[in-house]
């Protein structure tokens, strides 16, 4: 089956499905594969856990317990690590 029937096939069937619990799976398969970026290890990151870490910083710096640097900070810190002058 070609890719175009294939999608249309699995779309005509989910539209017929009316179990929650089977459309959540679904769901949740979909936000699994759905890989938005990799870490700095190469491990594949989910759109969801994304957005996830982003609301988990967004939440420490509201309760101002983020530690924040300045970009003249993150600089100085890779200069010195690597023996650099700035």
């Amino acid at each position: 089956m070609k890719t175009e029937a294939l999608k249309i096939n699995v779309v005509q069937r989910i539209l017929s499905i009316s179990d929650k619990g089977l459309l959540q799976k679904i769901e949740n398969l979909l936000n699994k594969e759905n890989v938005f970026a990799f870490d700095v290890e190469g491990n594949p990151i989910t759109e969801n856990d994304y957005v996830k870490n982003l609301d988990a910083v967004i939440d420490e710096i509201v309760a101002e317990k983020a530690d924040l640097y300045t970009t003249t900070d993150v600089l100085k810190r890779i200069a010195d690590d690597n023996k650099l002058a700035l």
